[in-house]
């Protein structure tokens, strides 16, 4: 292996050639060890131009991550809205499932007291109906009253528009 020496900058440079690879390794000793651009750049209009154009793209770049962060914001209040309405929604469905079971129940009472009524009154109607005399009361209206029935020339027919009944507040002319 063959070792040479050389001086820069007051700084010793042992440059060694490796046999088996030959490659040279550079190796420095000292305190000051040399930076690897020690030549400053130099400011020209086309490297300004391109310190411009990546501070614009930084600016993009943050401009889209807060206009992103927004529509996830929006985004995630429309769904949480969404999934409050729809929770709102099933509770008061389920409220009134709730409540169409209890009045149907109730329905279901009242129908049945319904029903009894109606076997009581039509019970009652029968039991009044039975005990009614018919020819009683003809021959007390005949007999006792006077009472007559009409003729035909006492019948006055009269239309009306509507079929349920007729009240009469002066006399019907001829």
């Amino acid at each position: 292996m063959k070792e040479y020496k050389t001086f820069m900058e007051g700084k010793v440079l042992e440059k060694r050639r490796n046999v088996v690879n030959h490659r040279t390794t550079e190796y420095q000793y000292g305190s000051a060890v040399r930076k690897l651009q020690s030549v400053p750049e130099i400011h020209t209009y086309e490297h300004e131009r391109r310190i411009e154009e990546q501070e614009q793209e930084r600016r993009q770049r943050r401009r889209e991550i807060r206009r992103n962060n927004r529509v996830n914001l929006v985004y995630t209040t429309v769904l949480a809205i969404c999934a409050t309405a729809v929770f709102a929604i099933c509770y008061q469905y389920l409220n009134l499932q709730s409540d169409i079971k209890t009045n149907s129940t109730a329905v279901v009472e009242l129908q049945n007291q319904l029903n009894s009524l109606k076997a009581e009154n039509n019970s009652h109607e029968s039991e009044i109906n039975a005990g009614i005399d018919y020819n009683a009361i003809y021959d007390t209206a005949v007999n006792e009253l006077g009472m007559v029935y009409p003729g035909r020339s006492q019948v006055i027919g009269y239309d009306s528009k509507e079929s349920e009944y007729v009240k009469q507040y002066k006399d019907i002319s001829k």
